[in-house]
């Protein structure tokens, strides 16, 4: 039979498992509210050393060994919401862009355009009745001129915000980006480093995990870990992280200690902001002709990374006629055109009855080396013309220069534009709206809420989604207090009966030797 002493060695590994298991438990319990933090386990296997028994053809085995411990993970349950992250963080970026850009154009609690408007008409109409009256004339141009500082201002708040976002993207998400990818190899180095030594490192993988998590946002990523032989008896996890491109193709961002780099240029041809990729290989990724440096942003597939630049970059129809990509650009070129129809309308009518070569504009623009053309116009730089704004002419009121100076057919087009409808066309022709210039600032705010309420109603879907993921998550890794004050309760009756059996190997000792005091 088996060896009287070897139920010794049974009863304390049995001890030292539930001495372990406690220890486990314990652990567990004191980071209930660590964030990040996942539940261990204690690994056991009963050990049989498949002793010979020359009585009987029955093996018994000499206890239990502790193996490990380990963390209670789902890895489907990590990769779902890790995709489900990179979802909120894009529709985040986006809500909160168009939400700055709201500030501009929601005049519900502000005097705006829609008031200069009416305005300038009222204006028009006091002149119509009092043709040839400087004072009303100059009460016109000092009104168009408040219009035009609207325009300005409008024009110079949403380039504000451009700029900060920007910034923020190039000084601050693109090097956080690189700066996680870094710590997360690091990381790895010091988990691998553990590991070699014999110590599991599992507070180290939920350091990495909370950051992989946090990576995920702004970009789609692939997690992989990949058995890598340290020695003929030890093998390693080796972490891979790669970015899920649009194309199809996987892009290597962190490849075991070694991390990639994202980097940000302004295309000056383009004018557009760009990103490259130095992958964790050390490849910069080419284009199909292998000869620059490749524009990543085009592969990106979700995440806040391509939020922010498609709000930087795409100016919806303005780019594409089928394009629903409707960044900073969409609303500016917007305001643009606005200001630009007003210009030509009004410097269309002036310029009735006035003898080629000469013009009489109302509206031009600001910037140096203006020639008259008004396609060069924006909203940035739109204001009253100088030879209006010194005096040198002012509204032609009559279409006919010879007729009576009571004939104010021209004021009463100007008054009329603001009713008619004008189309709004990008530069290939694409219709956009059709309406009146109140109408077409209108339908800027109008696209503008119904952008936020849809990325809104996103933004919400997507977090409903990760909460729940999260929440299924947290059943599997989180750790309960419910469970383990009943663990609690489990390991230390096993401790007591490991005691137990030890106490009475101790007195069948006795009975046999005539010794043993262990245990009294």
């Amino acid at each position: 039979m088996r060896s009287t002493f070897a139920g010794f060695t049974t009863a304390q590994l049995g001890l030292s498992a539930s001495q372990q298991a406690l220890n486990v438990t314990g652990q567990n319990i004191t980071n209930v509210n660590t964030a990040g933090y996942t539940r261990q386990t204690l690994d056991q296997v009963s050990l049989n050393l498949n002793g010979y028994s020359s009585t009987s053809s029955a093996k018994i085995g000499y206890g239990v060994l502790v193996t490990g411990v380990s963390q209670s993970r789902d890895p489907y349950l990590d990769i779902r919401f890790r995709n489900a992250v990179a979802k909120v963080g894009e529709a985040d970026v986006k809500v909160a862009s168009l939400q700055e850009l709201e500030d501009v154009f929601d005049e519900v609690s502000k005097t705006g355009l829609q008031d200069a408007f009416s305005d300038l008409t009222s204006y028009l109409q006091n002149l119509s009745n009092n043709v040839g009256d400087q004072e009303f004339d100059g009460m016109v141009r000092s009104s168009s001129d408040s219009l035009c500082q609207l325009f300005n201002q409008y024009a110079n708040q949403v380039e504000t915000i451009r700029e900060e976002q920007e910034d923020a993207l190039v000084n601050v998400d693109v090097p956080g980006v690189n700066k996680l990818m870094e710590n997360i190899s690091n990381l790895s180095k010091t988990i691998k480093t553990s590991q070699i030594n014999g110590n599991d490192a599992l507070e180290l993988i939920d350091q990495r995990n909370t950051l992989i998590d946090e990576l995920a946002s702004y970009v789609k990523i692939d997690v992989q870990y990949i058995s890598e032989p340290v020695s003929s008896t030890l093998s390693i996890d080796k972490l891979q992280i790669s970015l899920v491109g649009s194309d199809g193709n996987n892009y290597t961002l962190i490849n075991g200690e070694k991390s990639g780099k994202f980097t940000v240029v302004n295309n000056i041809t383009t004018d557009q902001l760009e990103m490259s990729l130095t992958d964790a290989n050390g490849t910069e990724i080419k284009d199909s002709g292998g000869i620059v440096a490749d524009n990543m942003v085009k592969y990106l597939s979700t995440g806040s990374l391509k939020s922010s630049f498609a709000m930087l970059n795409q100016s919806g129809a303005y780019d594409d006629p089928v394009s629903e990509e409707k960044g900073i650009g969409y609303y500016e070129k917007c305001l643009d055109s606005l200001a630009r129809q007003i210009a030509t309308v009004f410097n269309e009518i002036n310029n009735r009855g006035v003898t080629p070569p000469t013009t009489n504009d109302l509206f031009a623009s600001s910037d140096s080396g203006y020639t008259g053309d008004v396609a060069d116009i924006t909203a940035k730089n739109l204001c009253i013309a100088s030879g209006w704004r010194d005096g040198t002419y002012g509204i032609n009121a009559a279409y006919d220069s010879t007729s009576s100076s009571s004939v104010n057919d021209n004021v009463m087009a100007m008054i009329s534009a603001f009713d008619s409808d004008y189309i709004y066309k990008t530069d290939d022709g694409t219709q956009l709206f059709e309406g009146t210039f109140s109408e077409h600032f209108a339908d800027i705010g109008s696209t503008l809420g119904l952008e936020i309420k849809s990325t809104t109603s996103s933004l919400n879907n997507y977090v409903s989604v990760t909460d729940e993921i999260s929440d299924s998550k947290d059943a599997v890794s989180g750790v309960s207090l419910d469970e383990e004050g009943i663990d609690l309760l489990q390991y230390q009756k096993s401790y007591a009966a490991a005691a137990r059996l030890m106490t009475t190997l101790d007195e069948a000792m006795e009975t046999l030797l005539g010794m043993g005091v262990v245990g009294r």
